[in-house]
């Protein structure tokens, strides 16, 4: 049996772009909606509303969008546990913005998602934005744990932000 190390290398650290929609990068389609699974529920809605504004809806199609809309047909999407960087570099890391300041912030080496520091859950916080830059998440620090402001105190320390 002839072993090709690198090869072997190669197909396990291969990123599988095919499993997360191809709008948003946030979700694994369910199939439920689009069966190509090639677009998450709330973004193929999102496209099909589009159609029925213009009239391009086939009969079949609404139908599903009516019954997925009336709760029948239900979404079982899996959103990723972190969120996923929006632009890639040709090396295959990443960056994303700060929601807030809209500082470049770059992704945890080529795994397509931002770093722990960059997210708010990380820290304890419950937030509507899912990326901050750490000059925006100083506002938030008086709502840290003791055990996470400490941490935070040590990045900022490092110069990470």
């Amino acid at each position: 049996m002839n072993w090709n190390w690198k090869e072997y290398r190669k197909q396990k650290h291969q990123f599988k772009g095919g499993n997360y929609c191809f709008d948003c990068q946030q979700q694994r389609s369910c199939g439920v909606l689009d069966k190509a699974k090639k677009y998450c529920c709330a973004c193929y809605q999102e496209i099909l509303e589009e159609l029925e504004r213009d009239g391009l809806l086939i009969s079949s199609a609404q139908l599903v969008l009516n019954d997925y809309r009336q709760r029948i047909i239900i979404c079982q999407c899996l959103g990723t546990e972190k969120v996923r960087v929006k632009y890639l570099n040709s090396d295959g890391s990443g960056w994303t913005e700060c929601e807030r300041c809209e500082k470049i912030i770059s992704s945890a080496g080529h795994h397509r998602v931002a770093r722990n520091r960059n997210d708010p859950k990380f820290w304890g916080l419950s937030t509507s934005e899912r990326v901050l830059c750490l000059d925006c998440l100083r506002e938030f620090k008086n709502k840290m744990p003791v055990s996470k402001k400490y941490t935070f105190n040590k990045y900022v320390k490092r110069c990470y932000g």
